[in-house]
């Protein structure tokens, strides 16, 4: 048997709880006004990484326009636009547009002869090396140094500022890869 509801006096206890707490009317409506603090702050909840999120934010990288890529991917442009809130940096409008991410990524780097798990901080550093990985890849399949000329002398820097050389020479990328681990299994974990 369903019990009925008495909305009337609902929202008059929830109006008086909060006047004796010393809230505003709106607070203890539940619509706190954008300057006052809200009746009951929000628990923060561990961030837990939407590989949705992720990429509505490429394809908002790509294209510029926000609404289209929440639309893209299926989540709420008011979801994304908090994940671009609390994650990135955006500096300008329109066709200026700059997006700064700092996150850190986890990556191996392939520097000095040898794979380490690296942490690097910012999407350039991390896009760097993970176009250096792609390289080393195609080199590996088709033996074709050419792929790998755009990498000479250039090096990726660590979330600490210690500079990273990125391998390319091909013998030791050859010996590397018949080591017998898989060095690209996951090309990059954010660490938050």
């Amino acid at each position: 048997m369903t019990r009925e509801r008495d909305y009337k006096a609902e929202y008059a206890r929830r109006i008086a709880s909060a006047a004796k707490r010393g809230l505003s009317r709106p607070q203890g409506r539940g619509h706190a006004r954008h300057h006052e603090a809200p009746a009951r702050p929000r628990v923060a909840k561990a961030a837990v990484p939407d590989d949705r999120l992720e990429l509505a934010l490429k394809t908002f990288r790509q294209t510029g326009n926000r609404a289209a890529a929440a639309k893209s991917v299926g989540v709420a442009p008011e979801r994304l636009r908090r994940f671009l809130r609390e994650n990135v940096q955006i500096e300008g409008r329109g066709r200026t547009l700059k997006i700064i991410d700092d996150r850190i990524r986890e990556m191996p780097v392939i520097s000095g002869g040898k794979v380490s798990l690296v942490r690097l901080r910012g999407f350039d550093q991390s896009s760097l090396n993970g176009a250096h990985i792609n390289a080393v890849k195609e080199f590996l399949e088709t033996n074709d140094v050419r792929v790998l000329a755009p990498f000479a002398g250039r090096s990726v820097i660590d979330a600490r500022g210690v500079s990273h050389p990125l391998e390319t020479r091909p013998n030791t990328l050859r010996r590397l890869a018949h080591a017998g681990d898989e060095l690209f299994h996951e090309i990059y974990r954010l660490i938050l």
